[in-house]
């Protein structure tokens, strides 16, 4: 019988005092009840910040890409101004879509009777109406979210009243300060649905156990399992840090950023996980960013991409054949991970499926199973009265 939101959310409390040393993954139901699924969507997902993309997405005037988060269809755009919004993109009239997908527009136009949006949302043209009015007598246009940018990424949020995002960031700024990763550029962009819960995403990005598991065929020789070690840990965000063999093939060419950093670059790289799903995996040289959008349970949408410094992004631009290769070596990685979710989500029902012993290089999932206790507890508490 399946384990009820209750239970499951109770069992997530016993590691906020739990050690690594006895810690133990999650129960498999954790990545298949639907009601477990909707708590998170209403604690987590319309409450905290979400990355979304990177601002050289969206340069110019006009600029935009969408996406859908806790089931809310919205538009990240460039104003006309310059100030860079996000918008319901939903429209006031009957409910249809106003844009998909990405590029660059003048206004924004409802397919369903061609009501018309500038890109800042206000109301423009209704065709065959008087310009119609909100149900409060204000102006009628496309709500409004919050929006803020931090090391170049866009981050978004559906909670009306949140908290600055960028001071609760301060320890993650000391670790990636050496990277510069605000005036880094994306080289390759991914975007793909992958067959399973979102949590399962994010777990691969927080421990670098499985590299010679899933990445034999890539870049273990580069980085390796062994060379795993937690670095820190704060209410929403943790880190851990890979060895960097730099007489690697892929190693090598990063060797001359470790050198300029200095510090622990010249040993090691960390990858940042920003909670509740993005992970930042870098080397000195380049980084592979992945976010991961809850679609449904056993399904989720993976957007990400390839970041490198703006020299590198200069010369790959005059390399077709490189910044070829570049993107199909991307596209490999992230069929490893993928693979994993996609096997995990299928096992996710066997009867023999107990929580293993987690290995001291997954201590980062333990902090992030503490991110999801403290949040699914506080919102059932609230409503238990």
């Amino acid at each position: 019988m399946a384990a009820s939101t209750d239970l499951l959310v109770s069992h997530l409390q016993t590691y906020l005092d739990t050690p690594i040393e006895h810690a133990r993954a999650l129960p498999m139901e954790m990545y298949t009840s639907p009601d477990l699924f909707d708590l998170e969507m209403d604690a987590i997902f319309r409450q905290d910040w979400m990355c979304v993309g990177r601002i050289d997405q969206v340069e110019k005037p006009g600029d935009y890409f969408t996406l859908t988060l806790a089931g809310e269809p919205l538009v990240v755009v460039r104003g006309q101004d310059g100030s860079l919004r996000c918008l319901s993109a939903v429209c006031r009239h009957r409910y249809m879509t106003v844009v998909e997908g990405a590029g660059n527009t003048q206004r924004f136009m409802c397919p369903y009777h061609r009501w018309v949006y500038e890109i800042d949302g206000s109301l423009r043209s209704a065709l065959h109406m008087d310009k119609p009015a909100n149900a409060d007598g204000s102006d009628c246009r496309l709500p409004e979210f919050g929006v803020e940018t931090w090391l170049g990424f866009i981050f978004v949020t559906l909670n009306p009243s949140p908290k600055p995002f960028a001071p609760q960031m301060t320890g993650a700024d000391a670790i990636m300060a050496p990277y510069e990763l605000e005036n880094w550029k994306l080289a390759v962009a991914y975007d793909d649905v992958w067959e399973g819960n979102w949590k399962l995403g994010i777990e691969t990005g927080l421990e670098g156990y499985h590299i010679e598991g899933l990445h034999a065929a890539t870049f273990a020789g580069m980085m390796t399992s062994r060379g795993c070690h937690f670095q820190a840990a704060d209410e929403l965000w943790n880190s851990f840090r890979l060895d960097i063999n730099f007489n690697h093939p892929l190693g090598e060419p990063v060797k001359k950023y470790a050198e300029k950093m200095g510090g622990d670059e010249l040993t090691s790289a960390p990858t940042l996980s920003l909670y509740p799903s993005v992970n930042i995996s870098c080397s000195q040289g380049n980084a592979n960013w992945l976010t991961f959008l809850p679609l449904e349970p056993g399904k989720s949408r993976a957007i990400g991409g390839f970041l490198v410094p703006p020299e590198e992004y200069e010369r790959l631009q005059g390399e077709p054949e490189e910044l070829a290769l570049t993107r199909d070596m991307i596209d490999e990685i992230n069929r490893e991970d993928a693979s994993a979710m996609i096997d995990l989500q299928r096992n996710a029902h066997s009867r023999y499926a107990e929580p293993g012993q987690l290995n001291v290089r997954e201590t980062a999932l333990l902090y992030f199973y503490r991110y999801l206790a403290d949040r699914l507890g506080k919102l059932q508490k609230q409503r238990a009265g």
